[in-house]
């Protein structure tokens, strides 16, 4: 049996998807009960349960968990919540893996870095700048400290299918489609610190990548910390660009407005995943491109719009 927790959120749907495509069904899925209460989005998955996700008892025979479930609002400043969802309740769902000796597969967050742009995983790098970074990291350690297996994941910008409903959380791939969609402009910020308007750059990581290295950890033991990106920095306007190709829009209307000040003193203007240790533990597939993944992604969000 295989938990899957954040089951209806973006990476834990993916990856429950992607175990049905191996042929795996023994899935109990957790997440908020009124989430599968509008099941349009679990139609396709084959499980065998689908719970709150407090709901915690009697869970046994279980080989592998992705914890995959968070408070993922950078913008919530309740400490009190955002330590119960990410730090408290991850222990909890730890404890269920160690009592039934199975695999731990979690998700931390790149945030951690805050605006130091070497990411190697080491805690000299570590300079988390909001209450969710905080509680990512403080789960990293709590981790780090156990003598049981588990791997944390910080996963840098996931964009793709299945991340239509996070609102505000959603990637910026997503955000320019719908406003080219709706305006036929894509606006981004101005350049500041030295950087040029829209040049900007981050490691955007496809999610059927994200997928594929949660994989590779079910299927190998490893205890430590992974960066999770495709290690190479690419700008908005790269970004933006690949959506007006797809469009065959040779106008391309880009929108440059000012940053806010409070904004600037703790925006990052780059980051980019350090992923040798990931590759020292035998990950060596190629990424998707930035041109394919755009691609692969806007056939989806058309597709399902139709």
């Amino acid at each position: 049996m295989i938990i899957v927790t954040g089951a209806a959120g973006f990476i834990g749907y993916n990856i429950a998807k992607r175990l049905n495509l191996m042929g795996i069904k023994d899935l109990i899925l957790l997440d908020n009960k009124e989430k599968f209460e509008n099941p349009s989005k679990f139609l396709n998955l084959e499980y065998e349960e689908y719970r709150h996700y407090t709901d915690l008892s009697n869970l046994k025979n279980i080989k592998y968990i992705f914890h995959e479930g968070a408070c993922s609002d950078t913008m919530e400043y309740n400490k009190d919540y955002m330590m119960g969802i990410n730090y408290e309740y991850s222990k909890e769902i730890f404890s269920i893996a160690k009592l039934n000796k199975a695999k731990f597969i979690y998700a931390s967050s790149a945030s951690v870095y805050g605006l130091n742009e070497n990411s190697e995983e080491i805690v000299v790098n570590e300079s988390p700048l909001n209450i969710y970074a905080e509680s990512k990291l403080l789960f990293d350690k709590f981790i780090l400290n156990q003598d049981y297996p588990a791997v944390g994941l910080r996963y840098f910008n996931v964009y793709g299918s299945g991340e239509e409903d996070k609102g505000k959380m959603a990637s910026m791939a997503y955000k320019m489609n719908q406003e080219y969609v709706q305006s036929k402009k894509i606006s981004l910020f101005k350049g500041t610190s030295g950087y040029k308007d829209g040049e900007q750059k981050r490691d955007f990581i496809y999610i059927d990548d994200v997928v594929s290295i949660n994989i590779f950890f079910m299927k190998n033991s490893f205890h430590d910390i992974y960066n999770v990106g495709t290690g190479k920095a690419e700008t908005f306007n790269e970004i933006a660009n690949n959506i007006f190709n797809y469009y065959q829009d040779n106008q391309r209307n880009f929108n440059y407005v000012d940053m806010p000040d409070y904004l600037i003193p703790k925006y990052q203007n780059f980051t980019q995943a350090n992923i040798s240790k990931l590759k020292a533990a035998g990950y060596n597939y190629d990424f998707f491109s930035l041109k394919k993944g755009i691609k692969n992604y806007l056939n989806d969000l058309n597709t399902s719009s139709a």
